[in-house]
């Protein structure tokens, strides 16, 4: 990857489903955006109806290697289809994605407190 196409938001450590995520809202957000031209977008359809179709590469009854061809297929669909949308869309969709919930401290819904064991001599009765 050359040095102008890294990502903008770094990648913090989170899961990958979490990643799966975010990438799969990020394809969704820019395939939904008028700006990015119609060109890209024909990328995604196919590649959908390819992993919904019958006919495989490799049969679907070979346990485990007839869904490797519908994920490769998939993945490498999602990866060009962002390659392809202009890199100042992209960036934008990505810091909004970053930053829609990011936990804070002042979150309301954390109750903050402390607590001390107390053993059974100390125990009131």
């Amino acid at each position: 990857m050359s040095e102008e196409r890294k990502p903008v938001v770094a990648q913090d450590q989170v899961g990958a489903l979490t990643q799966i995520v975010r990438t799969l809202r990020l394809v969704w957000r820019l395939f939904n955006d008028t700006r990015v031209h119609w060109f890209p977008k024909l990328i995604i359809p196919p590649a959908i109806l390819y992993v919904l179709s019958p006919i495989d590469l490799i049969p679907d009854p070979m346990l485990g290697l007839g869904q490797l061809d519908d994920l490769g297929i998939l993945a490498l669909a999602i990866a060009l289809f962002i390659e392809f949308c202009p890199r100042a869309i992209v960036e934008e969709h990505r810091r909004a994605i970053a930053t829609e919930r990011a936990p804070t401290a002042a979150d309301e819904s954390v109750i903050e407190g402390s607590y001390r064991e107390v053993s059974p001599d100390e125990a009131p009765r």
